[in-house]
């Protein structure tokens, strides 16, 4: 009797058993789809594409040159009667800068001259005595022309004897001075430096910035403060592949002569205004070998959108192509997300 009443009671909970499994069944369908619903979004955090200032304004090194030089030439040798100039003076076109001594040319002259009048004279008495033998005067002639040919070229001598500036500008490298003797050639360089030019070598990203501009700032590495302005009168084309620079030439007035040849200035490229441009914190890229993209935030999904960055300053870069002042980009938690997928943006304190 026992044995019979143990059996009966063992099969009655092994019924119960499956009766109970039978019944978890049923309910594990509602209770994973229950879980399901209960998945949260992606949360993340937002920053709107906001304008900053990328930084100071982009500069490069370039140079004071005059606008025009010409050398200081002497046609003639001779002894330096007169000294008018020195080195340093500011001198105008066609001004005297000195005069060598005519004395020993004058006296050429006054020989040529006398030898012009005797022959003049012959050829004047010579035509009376021999009217039918006009022929007989020709030497005489001959003689008159060359005392002619001869006054002329004195006369140049001495016009070059007097040695003006051939342009307006300062004069340099110029030492000659009263009662010394010089020869023929160049004693001299007048620099024209109002205006000057400001020549500087541009590198292919820089060169960017230049596009469409006609004027440019610059300013003395001593004097900050003080900007000037400059006039793009060249800009090359075609790059020097020897140092893969274009040649850049500015002409800026200097009436105060304030700028010297030689001297190295800061020329701005960029100015205060061109510096706001468009930015995203640096936490928002992607890297993808050599494409960088963000996740635009956008009726509550996160696109992937393919930008164009440019320059970089601490926390935030330019964005150059691919978003819009006031789009909403992901800043953390994009690097899970894919493309055009569901996601919550994290509270803004």
């Amino acid at each position: 009797m026992k044995n019979k009443r143990w059996i009966q009671i063992m099969i009655s909970s092994a019924l119960l058993a499956m009766g109970g499994m039978a019944m978890a069944g049923c309910n594990a369908p509602k209770e994973a789809q229950t879980e399901v619903q209960n998945v949260q979004k992606p949360l993340v955090k937002i920053s709107e594409v906001q304008k900053r200032s990328i930084g100071a304004p982009q500069e490069t090194v370039a140079e004071v040159t005059a606008s025009a030089e010409r050398d200081v030439v002497v046609k003639a040798s001779g002894d330096v009667l007169k000294a008018l100039k020195k080195r340093g003076d500011q001198v105008k076109q066609g001004e005297l800068l000195f005069e060598l001594d005519p004395a020993d040319v004058l006296l050429q002259k006054q020989k040529a001259e006398i030898l012009l009048r005797t022959a003049q004279k012959s050829l004047k008495d010579g035509q009376f005595a021999a009217q039918d033998d006009l022929d007989s005067l020709q030497p005489l002639k001959d003689q008159i022309q060359m005392a002619q040919i001869d006054i002329e070229q004195i006369n140049r001598t001495l016009d070059n004897f007097k040695v003006t500036a051939p342009i307006s500008g300062n004069l340099t490298d110029f030492s000659v001075e009263s009662g010394m003797t010089i020869n023929q050639g160049i004693v001299g360089k007048i620099q024209q430096i109002n205006p000057v030019k400001i020549k500087a070598n541009i590198t292919e990203e820089n060169a960017k910035l230049l596009k469409g501009k006609t004027e440019l700032s610059f300013y003395a590495t001593n004097q900050p403060d003080q900007l000037f302005k400059g006039k793009t009168v060249y800009f090359a084309d075609i790059m020097d592949t020897m140092n893969r620079t274009y040649e850049l030439e500015l002409q800026a007035d200097n009436a105060n002569l304030a700028l010297k040849p030689g001297t190295k200035v800061q020329l701005r490229l960029t100015d205060e205004a061109e510096q706001e441009v468009l930015t995203i914190p640096t936490t928002a890229i992607i890297r993808e070998e050599s494409n960088t993209y963000v996740y635009l935030f956008s009726g509550g999904r996160a696109e992937k959108r393919q930008v164009e960055l440019g320059r970089l300053n601490e926390l935030y870069q330019e964005v150059i192509e691919g978003l819009a002042l006031g789009d909403q980009v992901v800043v953390s938690g994009q690097h899970q997300l894919k493309d055009k997928q569901e996601v919550e943006a994290a509270a803004t304190n």
